[in-house]
């Protein structure tokens, strides 16, 4: 059961929206097998985006379902036909979530973007190849995403310590900024990894934050990014080029401390949808 919606924005399910901005909140963390409870994120940063009123539009769709224990096939595919469902309405689709394996979904669902590039803040970089782990486990997630024929460049941005079995390095069309080089670097280096005419789908891991500020999350690690610093990379792009769609993902508010993770993620959010308005009327 849904308890509020995203910034206090109109909370429908069924009518066509004229809003530029669709929320749609996947409470699952099926492809997290360590630390359960990013399926609670969705809430979460609801609650505590009440607080903060952007300037923008959006209409809150709610959650989809209840896909704590369904089948991870079966909320994979509820999850892209909720985006397309949203793209077809002209909206913009933000997802709320959740484990990061739910964004496989959100971009396959956008494969009429072509070529769509993919920024991805995380920690990690979720390109392992485990012979035996399942297809859905979030630590490959962006292995799957680079085999989407419609995905051209990836920029991961936050990375710090290692991956095992990690194989990015050998994928030509990724590169990897760092955390340090995240936080040293003129945020608007980044627009150099992204083409201005095509389109970006981004993906945010909160662990790509600094635990300092942001604890509640299944796989922390220090020396991250200041939730500031997150945010204004983050909006240099989203002002400068087509992002067609967002997630925030792998909240987790039962390893939080006074809600910290919470509020840094709907901050990240607020700071991001008046220039997802902006660029989707242009």
């Amino acid at each position: 059961m849904t308890v509020a919606s995203l910034f206090g924005w109109p909370n429908a399910a069924g009518e066509p929206a004229g809003d530029a901005i669709e929320i749609v909140g996947v409470p699952s963390d099926s492809g997290n097998s360590i630390a359960s409870g990013a399926r609670f994120g969705p809430d979460a940063i609801r609650r505590a985006s009440l607080v903060l009123r952007p300037d923008a539009n959006g209409i809150d769709r709610g959650d989809i379902g209840d896909v704590h224990d369904g089948d991870w096939q079966d909320v994979l595919e509820r999850v892209e036909n909720a985006v397309n469902a949203i793209v077809r309405r002209g909206s913009r689709p933000v997802l709320l979530g959740g484990d990061h394996a739910i964004s496989y979904a959100a971009v396959a669902a956008l494969r009429e973007c072509r070529p769509l590039n993919i920024l991805w803040f995380d920690a990690h970089t979720d390109f392992c190849a485990w012979p035996n782990a399942h297809w859905h486990n979030h630590k490959q997630v962006l292995r799957r995403i680079a085999g989407l024929d419609h995905v051209a460049r990836i920029v991961q941005v936050g990375h710090r310590g290692i991956t095992y079995f990690d194989e990015a390095s050998r994928f030509d069309r990724m590169t990897v900024v760092t955390a340090r080089a995240a936080r040293e670097a003129p945020a608007e280096t980044i627009l150099e990894h992204l083409p201005r005419d095509e389109p970006v789908y981004m993906s945010i891991d909160i662990d790509a934050v600094d635990p300092r500020w942001a604890p509640g999350t299944g796989h922390p690690v220090p020396g991250g990014l200041s939730v500031a610093r997150l945010r204004r990379l983050a909006r240099v792009v989203a002002d400068n080029r087509e992002v067609v769609g967002l997630d925030m993902m792998e909240v987790n508010p039962l390893l939080d401390d006074r809600d910290r993770t919470s509020a840094a993620a709907a901050a990240i959010l607020a700071e991001l949808v008046p220039a997802l308005m902006r660029r989707s009327h242009h």
